[in-house]
């Protein structure tokens, strides 16, 4: 997946430092190259997403100055 999103991350981290100062804390949509608009919440950008592009792929990401990284714990382990 992350294949399908190089250009959209790419994308966030050439216009971050601009997005850091305008939109800290909220959620910028990205698709290809540009930075659509900035949200406030992500199921706002999610939903504006889907109204503009349709079902492909698209980034929403939570602007801020340092990323979390996520843990998931897959059901199938010890099976």
């Amino acid at each position: 997946m992350l294949e399908l999103l190089e250009k959209e991350q790419a994308a966030y981290e050439e216009h971050k430092t601009e997005l850091l100062g305008r939109a800290k804390g909220k959620f910028v949509l990205i698709k290809g190259n540009k930075v659509e608009d900035v949200f406030d919440s992500n199921m706002d950008a999610i939903r504006q997403g889907y109204e503009r592009f349709g079902n492909v792929p698209f980034l929403v990401k939570r602007i801020q100055e340092l990323e979390k990284p996520l843990d998931f714990t897959s059901n199938l382990l010890g099976v």
